[in-house]
């Protein structure tokens, strides 16, 4: 899939009918142990913000090199590649969302991050694109292509959690309580 149909993606993915109309209080609940809708949309808005911020500061920046160890290479090759994210990851502290997030700002900033994104990769030429680098604590430098795909595979990954907490909803709220992931 195209690099900018990925980035369309993500908006209908995260805040489109998966969220549409719930309630304040559904944006909050989440099985003990687990983040809320909220908490996961906090997460993710929090990684796109960051991200595409770092590269907006470095417009400018020539001559980069790709920094990262074989590890992060390889990892980054099965992440992108295969399109799935390994279960069990703890989120790094910079994107752990608060306890009870507000719904209409994480979505903003959400909106935020993937529009700069859009922007960057409408102004900036190809070259430039693969040539400016922002570092991921897991798989090393990122490119603005493979930064857009890392959020449309981290996404996808946490529109599943999204849709697994609305079918808790609709059965109950066994297990009632939040944590983290």
């Amino acid at each position: 899939m195209k690099v900018s149909r990925q980035l369309a993606a993500l908006e209908p993915m995260v805040l489109g009918p998966l969220l549409h109309g719930i309630g304040d209080d559904e944006w909050q609940k989440a099985p003990r142990g687990k983040w809320s809708p909220a908490q996961i949309v906090a997460h993710l808005a929090m990684g796109i913000d960051r991200s595409s911020s770092v590269f907006a500061q470095r417009a400018n920046k020539q001559g980069m090199l790709r920094r990262s160890n074989p590890g992060q290479a390889i990892l980054r090759h099965l992440l992108l590649g295969f399109g799935t994210f390994p279960p069990g990851r703890r989120a790094p502290e910079a994107t752990r969302p608060p306890e009870r997030p507000d719904p209409e700002l994480v979505s903003a900033q959400f909106r935020m991050g993937v529009d700069r994104f859009a922007t960057l990769l409408d102004t900036w030429p190809k070259d430039r694109q693969v040539g400016v680098f922002v570092q991921h604590p897991l798989l090393g430098d990122l490119n603005l292509p493979e930064w857009i795909r890392f959020h449309y595979v981290h996404c996808r990954h946490h529109a599943r959690q999204i849709r697994d907490r609305l079918k808790w909803m609709r059965k109950g709220q066994k297990g009632k309580g939040r944590r983290e992931k």
